[in-house]
């Protein structure tokens, strides 16, 4: 299901690298999803994307504190069997669908899915995975 709009079914926000990005960034299209949602998710592949970045950028240690801070503010969904085995269950069908999608991405879906949160993102391929939730925000 893909929302342009605001999508408070279950007041939960599970956020993607990039939408994280964009909020750091003051991208005002993004501040309206997270400033409404009760409770902002962040799958640990995200939260990985975002410390790898931090360790290869020229403010390394100024990006690894604006992470932990944003961090605070969220709950991180680790991995565990159910999602592990969402996972099994989405890269096959995407394999046999012939519609790849970056391996870390499938780890996101995965936990979204199980934890049945919307994922807010600007990558469209995540519209590949059957039962995602997306929203994807206006710039």
């Amino acid at each position: 299901m893909r929302s342009s709009g605001r999508l408070k079914e279950t007041g939960r926000l599970a956020l993607d690298t990039n939408a994280i990005i964009a909020f750091r960034s003051g991208n005002k299209a993004i501040f309206r999803y997270i400033d409404e949602a009760d409770t902002l998710l962040i799958p640990v592949t995200v939260l990985g994307e975002l410390l790898y970045g931090a360790m290869n950028s020229s403010k390394m240690e100024k990006n690894i504190e604006i992470i932990h801070r944003f961090v605070e503010y969220a709950d991180i969904i680790d991995i565990n069997y159910s999602i592990a085995h969402r996972y099994s269950v989405i890269r096959s069908d995407l394999k046999k669908r012939g519609r790849p999608i970056p391996e870390n991405d499938i780890w996101i879906a995965a936990s979204c899915i199980e934890l049945d949160v919307p994922l807010v993102t600007r990558d469209s391929h995540f519209s590949s995975v059957y039962d995602l939730k997306l929203v994807q925000w206006d710039e």
